[in-house]
C-alpha cells in the first residue's frame, strides 16, 4: 500500500557540496525546492550569487539562495542582491547590533525574509550539548542558553520591525518558551535531527550524531515535538551538511549529518500526524516563498531500510538506519 504526499521544501541546506549533488540528493529525498544557506562557503556578492544560480539552472533544481546580510563586519548590498535573484538573507545573531538593525530595515523595506542562526559563538566552542552525558564523556559542552539568550535578543529586536524573521534550527524548550506567543511575521524552524535524537545518542562517542546546533536533552526533543503538534513550530528542515570526516575521535569529527537524500521520507516517519508533517515541510514553506508545489512523492507504507550507499550527497555519514512511516 502506498500513499501520495506533496514534495517538500527544505529551508536549511548548507552549501557544503556542489549544487549538482544537492540537486540529485533532493530528487532522492522528494524535495522540490531547497534554500541554500551559506554556512560553509560565503555568498555575499553578485559573483557568488550568480555562480550558484547558474549551477542551479544547469542542474534543473529550484534553488533558493540565502545571501549573507553581514560579511566580515560589513553590511552586504542586500537590495542589489535581491534584484539579482537572492531569495532570503542569512545572519548570525551575535553580530554588531547596529548592523543587525540595518539588516532588519532592509528586509522590511524589500520584503525579503531573514533566516537567523541564533548562536553565541563564544559560548559554543564545545562538542555536544552541555549535560551530564557530556561530563561523563569528558568532552566540552554547548549550553542551551548559548541559543536561548540570542533568541531573546533577536526576538526583542524583531518586535520593532515587520520583517519576516525565521528563527532557524531551534533546539531547546527555553527558546520555544520565549517564542510561543510570537506574532505572525515570526517563524520557528526546527531541524529534523532534533525531533529524532537527543544527547543520549552520543553516549558511546558515536560521532555520527555530532551535529550543530547540537542534539539537546530528551526533554528538549519532546518539547519540540509538542511545539510541532500545537503549531508553535512553522517549519521542519533538514539542516543537511555533507560531513565526511567522521571516523575519528568525537572531538575531532566534523559537525553535521547527511540526510537530504531521505528528507521527505524521514519527515513522514516522525511521530506526528500526516497533516502536520505536510504543513511543516510543504504548505508553510511554500507560503513563505510563494511557491506552488507541483509534484508529489509516493511512500510505500511499512518499514524501510536507509541505504547510505544510494545517497547522491557526498556525505554518507548518517545515523538513520531503519524507519517506518507514521501515517495516522
Amino acid at each position: 500500500m502506498t500513499i501520495e504526499v506533496p514534495k517538500s521544501i527544505d529551508l536549511n541546506v548548507s552549501n557544503s557540496e556542489s549544487v549538482q549533488r544537492i540537486s540529485n540528493a533532493s530528487k532522492n529525498g522528494g524535495v522540490e525546492s531547497v534554500l541554500m544557506i551559506p554556512k560553509i562557503k560565503p555568498i555575499f556578492d553578485k559573483l557568488h550569487l550568480a555562480y550558484n544560480l547558474k549551477r542551479a539552472n544547469e542542474s534543473k533544481i529550484n534553488l533558493l539562495v540565502a545571501i549573507e546580510g553581514i560579511h566580515e563586519g560589513k553590511l552586504t548590498d542586500i537590495s542589489i542582491l535581491k534584484d539579482k535573484g537572492a531569495s532570503a538573507i542569512y545572519i548570525n545573531s551575535d553580530e554588531d547590533m547596529n548592523l543587525l538593525k540595518r539588516v532588519f530595515e532592509y528586509a522590511e523595506f524589500l520584503d525579503i525574509p531573514i533566516f537567523v542562526n541564533c548562536n553565541n559563538k563564544s559560548l559554543s566552542q564545545g562538542v555536544m550539548h552541555d549535560s551530564e552525558i557530556a561530563y561523563s564523556l569528558g568532552v566540552s559542552g554547548i549550553p542551551s542558553f548559548a541559543e536561548s539568550a540570542e533568541v531573546a535578543k533577536i526576538y526583542e529586536l524583531s518586535k520593532h520591525f515587520n520583517a519576516k524573521v525565521v528563527f532557524q534550527a531551534i533546539t531547546s524548550k527555553e527558546s520555544i518558551e520565549i517564542l510561543k506567543n510570537k506574532p505572525e511575521n515570526i517563524f520557528i524552524d526546527v531541524c529534523i535531527d532534533n525531533l529524532y535524537f537527543c544527547d543520549e545518542d552520543l553516549k558511546d562517542f558515536n560521532s555520527l550524531y555530532k551535529t550543530f546546533p547540537p542534539l539537546r536533552s530528551r526533554e528538549d526533543k519532546e518539547a519540540l515535538l509538542e511545539a510541532c503538534r500545537n503549531s508553535t513550530v512553522d517549519f521542519i528542515s533538514s539542516n543537511h551538511i555533507a560531513a565526511t570526516y567522521k571516523d575519528v575521535p568525537l572531538e575531532e569529527a566534523d559537525f553535521g549529518i547527511s540526510k537530504l537524500d531521505i528528507f521527505t521520507q524521514l519527515a513522514y516517519s516522525l511521530p506526528l500526524e500526516k497533516e502536520i508533517v505536510t504543513k511543516l515541510i510543504s504548505t508553510n514553506p511554500s507560503k513563505l516563498f510563494n511557491i506552488k508545489i507541483s509534484q508529489t512523492i509516493k511512500l510505500k507504507l511499512g518499514e524501510f531500510e536507509v541505504d547510505t550507499n544510494s545517497f547522491e550527497s557526498k556525505g554518507k555519514n548518517c545515523p538513520y538506519k531503519k524507519l517506518q512511516y507514521q501515517i495516522v
